[in-house]
Protein backbone atom coordinates (compact mmCIF):
# COMPACT_ATOMS: atom_id res chain seq x y z
CA UNK A 1 0.00 0.00 0.00
CA UNK A 2 1.41 3.39 -0.96
CA UNK A 3 1.46 6.55 1.11
CA UNK A 4 -1.65 7.83 -0.71
CA UNK A 5 -3.46 4.56 0.01
CA UNK A 6 -2.58 4.94 3.68
CA UNK A 7 -4.15 8.41 3.66
CA UNK A 8 -7.22 6.85 2.04
CA UNK A 9 -7.69 4.70 5.13
CA UNK A 10 -7.90 7.81 7.28
CA UNK A 11 -10.51 9.35 4.99
CA UNK A 12 -12.55 6.12 5.00
CA UNK A 13 -12.43 5.87 8.78
CA UNK A 14 -13.58 9.49 9.20
CA UNK A 15 -16.48 8.93 6.81
CA UNK A 16 -17.41 5.75 8.70
CA UNK A 17 -17.32 7.57 12.05
CA UNK A 18 -19.69 10.21 10.69
CA UNK A 19 -22.07 7.53 9.39
CA UNK A 20 -22.05 5.63 12.70
CA UNK A 21 -22.82 8.83 14.61
CA UNK A 22 -25.81 9.65 12.41
CA UNK A 23 -27.20 6.13 12.64
CA UNK A 24 -26.66 6.13 16.41
CA UNK A 25 -28.88 9.22 16.59
CA UNK A 26 -31.54 7.45 14.51
CA UNK A 27 -31.51 4.43 16.81
CA UNK A 28 -32.07 6.53 19.97
CA UNK A 29 -34.78 8.67 18.33
CA UNK A 30 -37.63 6.53 19.63
CA UNK A 31 -36.43 6.80 23.20
CA UNK A 32 -35.85 10.53 22.81
CA UNK A 33 -39.40 11.02 21.54
CA UNK A 34 -41.01 9.45 24.60
CA UNK A 35 -43.76 7.99 22.38
CA UNK A 36 -45.05 4.40 22.18
CA UNK A 37 -43.79 4.05 18.59
CA UNK A 38 -42.36 0.60 17.93
CA UNK A 39 -38.81 0.23 16.68
CA UNK A 40 -40.04 -1.48 13.49
CA UNK A 41 -42.47 1.37 12.90
CA UNK A 42 -39.65 3.91 13.24
CA UNK A 43 -37.31 1.96 10.96
CA UNK A 44 -39.99 1.65 8.28
CA UNK A 45 -40.88 5.35 8.49
CA UNK A 46 -37.19 6.13 8.13
CA UNK A 47 -37.05 4.12 4.90
CA UNK A 48 -40.23 5.77 3.62
CA UNK A 49 -38.78 9.19 4.38
CA UNK A 50 -35.54 8.18 2.69
CA UNK A 51 -37.35 6.98 -0.42
CA UNK A 52 -39.34 10.23 -0.60
CA UNK A 53 -36.06 12.14 -0.33
CA UNK A 54 -34.60 10.16 -3.22
CA UNK A 55 -37.69 10.80 -5.38
CA UNK A 56 -37.20 14.54 -4.82
CA UNK A 57 -33.52 14.13 -5.73
CA UNK A 58 -34.53 12.40 -8.96
CA UNK A 59 -36.84 15.25 -9.90
CA UNK A 60 -34.24 17.90 -9.06
CA UNK A 61 -31.43 16.17 -10.95
CA UNK A 62 -33.64 15.51 -13.99
CA UNK A 63 -31.58 12.42 -14.70
CA UNK A 64 -34.14 9.77 -13.85
CA UNK A 65 -32.92 7.29 -16.45
CA UNK A 66 -29.28 7.69 -15.40
CA UNK A 67 -29.96 7.24 -11.69
CA UNK A 68 -32.35 4.33 -12.15
CA UNK A 69 -29.99 2.53 -14.52
CA UNK A 70 -28.35 -0.38 -12.74
CA UNK A 71 -26.62 -3.56 -13.76
CA UNK A 72 -27.22 -5.22 -10.40
CA UNK A 73 -30.88 -4.83 -9.33
CA UNK A 74 -30.85 -8.21 -7.58
CA UNK A 75 -27.82 -7.24 -5.49
CA UNK A 76 -29.55 -3.99 -4.49
CA UNK A 77 -32.58 -5.97 -3.32
CA UNK A 78 -30.42 -8.46 -1.43
CA UNK A 79 -28.50 -5.63 0.23
CA UNK A 80 -31.76 -3.99 1.38
CA UNK A 81 -33.09 -7.33 2.63
CA UNK A 82 -29.88 -8.11 4.55
CA UNK A 83 -29.83 -4.70 6.21
CA UNK A 84 -33.58 -4.68 6.87
CA UNK A 85 -33.80 -8.15 8.37
CA UNK A 86 -30.55 -7.60 10.26
CA UNK A 87 -32.27 -4.63 11.88
CA UNK A 88 -35.42 -6.67 12.52
CA UNK A 89 -33.30 -9.34 14.24
CA UNK A 90 -31.75 -6.69 16.47
CA UNK A 91 -35.18 -5.33 17.38
CA UNK A 92 -36.52 -8.82 18.18
CA UNK A 93 -33.53 -9.75 20.29
CA UNK A 94 -33.62 -6.51 22.25
CA UNK A 95 -37.16 -7.37 23.31
CA UNK A 96 -36.41 -10.98 24.28
CA UNK A 97 -33.10 -10.83 26.17
CA UNK A 98 -31.10 -8.22 28.11
CA UNK A 99 -30.15 -5.36 25.81
CA UNK A 100 -26.51 -5.38 26.93
CA UNK A 101 -26.21 -9.09 26.14
CA UNK A 102 -27.86 -8.60 22.75
CA UNK A 103 -25.46 -5.75 22.02
CA UNK A 104 -22.47 -7.93 22.90
CA UNK A 105 -23.50 -10.53 20.30
CA UNK A 106 -24.40 -7.86 17.75
CA UNK A 107 -20.89 -6.46 18.04
CA UNK A 108 -19.60 -9.49 16.17
CA UNK A 109 -20.76 -7.90 12.91
CA UNK A 110 -17.49 -5.97 12.70
CA UNK A 111 -15.44 -9.14 13.04
CA UNK A 112 -17.67 -10.92 10.51
CA UNK A 113 -17.10 -8.04 8.07
CA UNK A 114 -13.35 -8.46 8.37
CA UNK A 115 -13.62 -12.22 7.75
CA UNK A 116 -15.96 -11.78 4.77
CA UNK A 117 -13.70 -9.09 3.33
CA UNK A 118 -10.84 -11.56 3.61
CA UNK A 119 -12.75 -14.49 2.05
CA UNK A 120 -15.15 -12.88 -0.43
CA UNK A 121 -13.31 -9.73 -1.50
CA UNK A 122 -9.82 -11.24 -1.03
CA UNK A 123 -8.69 -8.25 1.00
CA UNK A 124 -5.28 -8.49 2.64
CA UNK A 125 -5.50 -8.19 6.43
CA UNK A 126 -2.06 -7.82 8.04
CA UNK A 127 -1.29 -8.64 11.67
CA UNK A 128 -1.42 -4.98 12.72
CA UNK A 129 -4.94 -4.69 11.34
CA UNK A 130 -6.05 -7.84 13.18
CA UNK A 131 -4.65 -6.41 16.44
CA UNK A 132 -6.45 -3.08 15.89
CA UNK A 133 -9.70 -4.94 15.14
CA UNK A 134 -9.34 -7.09 18.27
CA UNK A 135 -8.59 -3.98 20.38
CA UNK A 136 -11.77 -2.28 19.13
CA UNK A 137 -13.84 -5.40 19.74
CA UNK A 138 -12.35 -5.83 23.23
CA UNK A 139 -13.17 -2.22 24.04
CA UNK A 140 -16.75 -2.56 22.86
CA UNK A 141 -17.16 -5.80 24.84
CA UNK A 142 -15.75 -4.05 27.91
CA UNK A 143 -18.43 -1.36 27.66
CA UNK A 144 -21.35 -3.79 27.29
CA UNK A 145 -19.80 -5.99 29.97
CA UNK A 146 -19.86 -3.03 32.33
CA UNK A 147 -23.56 -2.74 31.55
CA UNK A 148 -24.16 -6.34 32.66
CA UNK A 149 -23.93 -8.24 29.38
CA UNK A 150 -22.30 -11.32 30.90
CA UNK A 151 -23.73 -11.39 34.41
CA UNK A 152 -27.41 -12.24 33.84
CA UNK A 153 -27.36 -15.02 31.24
CA UNK A 154 -30.09 -17.66 31.24
CA UNK A 155 -30.63 -20.77 29.11
CA UNK A 156 -33.85 -19.28 27.73
CA UNK A 157 -31.76 -16.67 25.93
CA UNK A 158 -30.17 -19.30 23.66
CA UNK A 159 -32.77 -18.90 20.89
CA UNK A 160 -32.62 -15.08 20.83
CA UNK A 161 -28.82 -15.28 21.00
CA UNK A 162 -28.74 -17.37 17.82
CA UNK A 163 -31.03 -14.84 16.13
CA UNK A 164 -28.72 -12.05 17.29
CA UNK A 165 -25.79 -13.93 15.78
CA UNK A 166 -27.68 -14.31 12.49
CA UNK A 167 -28.52 -10.59 12.56
CA UNK A 168 -24.85 -9.69 13.04
CA UNK A 169 -23.95 -11.85 10.04
CA UNK A 170 -26.65 -10.18 7.93
CA UNK A 171 -25.26 -6.72 8.76
CA UNK A 172 -21.77 -7.92 7.82
CA UNK A 173 -23.10 -9.34 4.54
CA UNK A 174 -24.74 -5.99 3.82
CA UNK A 175 -21.36 -4.29 4.29
CA UNK A 176 -19.75 -6.59 1.73
CA UNK A 177 -22.61 -5.91 -0.70
CA UNK A 178 -22.16 -2.15 -0.27
CA UNK A 179 -18.44 -2.49 -1.00
CA UNK A 180 -19.29 -4.49 -4.12
CA UNK A 181 -21.98 -2.08 -5.32
CA UNK A 182 -19.95 1.11 -4.93
CA UNK A 183 -17.34 -0.27 -7.32
CA UNK A 184 -19.72 0.03 -10.28
CA UNK A 185 -22.82 1.98 -9.22
CA UNK A 186 -23.30 5.72 -8.69
CA UNK A 187 -23.99 6.86 -5.13
CA UNK A 188 -27.50 8.12 -5.98
CA UNK A 189 -28.32 4.76 -7.59
CA UNK A 190 -27.23 2.86 -4.47
CA UNK A 191 -29.21 5.24 -2.24
CA UNK A 192 -32.35 5.09 -4.35
CA UNK A 193 -32.61 1.32 -4.49
CA UNK A 194 -31.80 0.61 -0.84
CA UNK A 195 -34.56 2.99 0.26
CA UNK A 196 -37.00 1.68 -2.36
CA UNK A 197 -36.49 -1.97 -1.45
CA UNK A 198 -36.15 -1.21 2.26
CA UNK A 199 -39.50 0.57 2.40
CA UNK A 200 -41.14 -2.29 0.48
CA UNK A 201 -39.57 -5.15 2.45
CA UNK A 202 -40.35 -3.64 5.87
CA UNK A 203 -43.81 -2.31 4.99
CA UNK A 204 -45.76 -5.21 6.49
CA UNK A 205 -43.65 -5.31 9.65
CA UNK A 206 -43.90 -1.55 10.14
CA UNK A 207 -47.65 -1.43 9.61
CA UNK A 208 -48.39 -4.54 11.68
CA UNK A 209 -46.51 -3.09 14.65
CA UNK A 210 -48.08 0.36 14.24
CA UNK A 211 -48.70 2.46 17.33
CA UNK A 212 -50.68 5.70 17.30
CA UNK A 213 -48.36 8.66 17.80
CA UNK A 214 -48.79 12.47 17.62
CA UNK A 215 -48.54 13.94 14.12
CA UNK A 216 -45.43 15.95 14.96
CA UNK A 217 -43.55 12.75 15.86
CA UNK A 218 -44.84 10.98 12.75
CA UNK A 219 -43.34 13.82 10.73
CA UNK A 220 -40.15 13.73 12.80
CA UNK A 221 -39.68 9.99 12.17
CA UNK A 222 -40.22 10.52 8.43
CA UNK A 223 -37.55 13.23 8.56
CA UNK A 224 -35.13 10.61 9.82
CA UNK A 225 -35.10 9.58 6.15
CA UNK A 226 -32.91 12.51 5.02
CA UNK A 227 -30.68 11.91 8.07
CA UNK A 228 -30.31 8.25 7.04
CA UNK A 229 -29.56 9.35 3.45
CA UNK A 230 -26.70 11.47 4.79
CA UNK A 231 -25.49 8.56 6.93
CA UNK A 232 -25.66 6.21 3.94
CA UNK A 233 -23.66 8.70 1.87
CA UNK A 234 -21.01 8.61 4.59
CA UNK A 235 -20.95 4.81 4.44
CA UNK A 236 -20.68 4.78 0.66
CA UNK A 237 -17.72 7.17 0.78
CA UNK A 238 -16.16 5.10 3.57
CA UNK A 239 -16.31 1.90 1.51
CA UNK A 240 -14.96 3.72 -1.53
CA UNK A 241 -11.98 5.03 0.43
CA UNK A 242 -11.07 1.95 2.49
CA UNK A 243 -11.41 -1.81 2.54
CA UNK A 244 -14.43 -3.43 4.17
CA UNK A 245 -12.05 -5.03 6.70
CA UNK A 246 -11.05 -1.52 7.81
CA UNK A 247 -14.51 0.06 7.81
CA UNK A 248 -16.25 -2.87 9.57
CA UNK A 249 -14.56 -2.50 12.99
CA UNK A 250 -15.22 1.27 13.00
CA UNK A 251 -18.86 0.40 13.68
CA UNK A 252 -17.80 -0.28 17.27
CA UNK A 253 -17.73 3.50 17.61
CA UNK A 254 -21.51 3.36 18.14
CA UNK A 255 -20.59 2.26 21.68
CA UNK A 256 -18.95 5.66 22.14
CA UNK A 257 -21.89 7.56 20.67
CA UNK A 258 -24.30 5.50 22.77
CA UNK A 259 -22.40 6.29 25.95
CA UNK A 260 -22.33 10.00 25.11
CA UNK A 261 -26.05 10.10 24.22
CA UNK A 262 -26.86 8.18 27.39
CA UNK A 263 -24.94 10.65 29.53
CA UNK A 264 -26.37 13.73 27.78
CA UNK A 265 -30.02 12.75 27.39
CA UNK A 266 -30.78 9.90 29.81
CA UNK A 267 -28.63 10.65 32.89
CA UNK A 268 -26.66 7.43 32.40
CA UNK A 269 -23.29 7.58 34.13
CA UNK A 270 -20.04 6.54 32.43
CA UNK A 271 -18.15 4.21 34.76
CA UNK A 272 -14.41 3.54 34.82
CA UNK A 273 -14.72 0.19 32.94
CA UNK A 274 -16.83 1.94 30.30
CA UNK A 275 -14.19 4.65 29.98
CA UNK A 276 -11.48 2.01 29.51
CA UNK A 277 -13.58 0.31 26.86
CA UNK A 278 -14.16 3.58 25.00
CA UNK A 279 -10.40 4.26 25.04
CA UNK A 280 -9.73 0.81 23.55
CA UNK A 281 -12.26 1.46 20.77
CA UNK A 282 -10.60 4.80 20.04
CA UNK A 283 -7.16 3.21 20.07
CA UNK A 284 -8.20 0.45 17.66
CA UNK A 285 -9.93 2.92 15.36
CA UNK A 286 -6.90 5.19 15.38
CA UNK A 287 -4.63 2.30 14.43
CA UNK A 288 -6.95 1.39 11.54
CA UNK A 289 -7.09 5.00 10.37
CA UNK A 290 -3.32 5.37 10.08
CA UNK A 291 -2.58 1.81 9.01
CA UNK A 292 -0.30 1.44 6.00
CA UNK A 293 -0.13 -2.10 4.69
CA UNK A 294 2.70 -3.60 2.73
CA UNK A 295 1.59 -5.26 -0.49
CA UNK A 296 1.90 -9.02 -0.54
CA UNK A 297 4.71 -10.50 -2.57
Amino acid sequence: MTRSQGASNLSGVLWALAGVGLFAFIYVSGRLSGTEASALQIIWLRYVGGFATMVVALLVRRDIVGILSTTQPFLHACRAAAGGFGGVAAVFVAGNMPVASASAIGLLDGLFTVLLGLIVLREYVPLRQWLATIASLAGAMTVVGAQGAFSNWDVEYTGPALIALAGAMLIAIESIMIKTLVRTEAALTVLFYVNLFGSMILAWLGISSWQTIPFQWLFAFLMLGPVAILAQCCNINAFRQANASVVGPIRYAWIIYGSVFGALFFDESITLPMGIGVCLVLFGGGCLAFLRNRPRL
